[in-house]
């Protein structure tokens, strides 16, 4: 009877040493990869993707990811030294989908350009939601953080934060609405400036 107590526990005590530790670092690994949004529970897939690149050179780059309930896509290509660190998370479970990336970037050369799209579709019953994002610079050094969730017509959430700062031109459009009436904001700059851009579109509330 003892001899068995001693080896239900011994059985135990192996049990908890594998599954604990894993247990406590998956929290810590979604903390590392940023955050993923937070969808209904039930069968579907997960996607992560992460990236490093240091070097000199001609840089070309195209991503893009589209649902019905989000899209982002975009393209950078330039020539001349580059750090980048990008994560990027989907996760899709039926119909709700979420989308997250975070990208640093730190360039200096003769040219870099871009284009960043970010979506909403189904944004406020359909109407839509979006931020457009353009670069040409000969320096950047930016972190930049976009999400977005979708559950369903009315149940929608999209996010934008950055902090840069450039020599060239960087320009921002958000559109709530496809339609003459609907909320249009745009700013560009061109010259040496330093930003910090934070916008969110969520409504989930009405």
């Amino acid at each position: 009877m003892r001899r068995d107590l001693i080896v239900i526990a011994a059985v135990l005590a192996f049990v908890a040493f594998i599954v604990l530790p894993s247990g406590l670092t998956e929290p810590a690994r979604a903390a590392a990869k940023g955050p993923i949004p937070i969808l209904p529970r039930g069968s579907g897939f997960l996607y992560d993707e992460s990236s490093v690149v240091t070097g000199t050179g001609q840089v070309s780059l195209r991503s893009s990811f589209t649902d019905r309930g989000a899209d982002s896509n975009g393209w950078m290509k330039g020539n001349g030294s580059l750090n980048l660190e990008s994560l990027r998370s989907m996760n899709k479970i039926g119909p709700a989908v979420g989308f997250s990336q975070k990208t640093d970037l730190v360039f200096d050369g003769e040219q870099l350009k871009n284009k960043n799209t970010l979506a909403s579709p189904l944004f406020d019953k359909g109407i839509g939601a979006s931020v457009n994002v353009r670069f040409n610079v000969s320096h950047v050094d930016k972190s930049e953080a976009e999400m977005v969730r979708s559950i369903n017509r009315f149940d929608n959430a999209l996010s934008y934060d950055a902090a840069l700062a450039f020599d060239g031109s960087w320009a921002i459009k958000t559109m709530q609405g496809w339609s003459i009436g609907m909320n249009k904001s745009s700013q560009r700059y061109t010259g040496s400036f330093q930003i910090q851009k934070s916008i969110e579109f969520d409504d989930s509330g009405k």
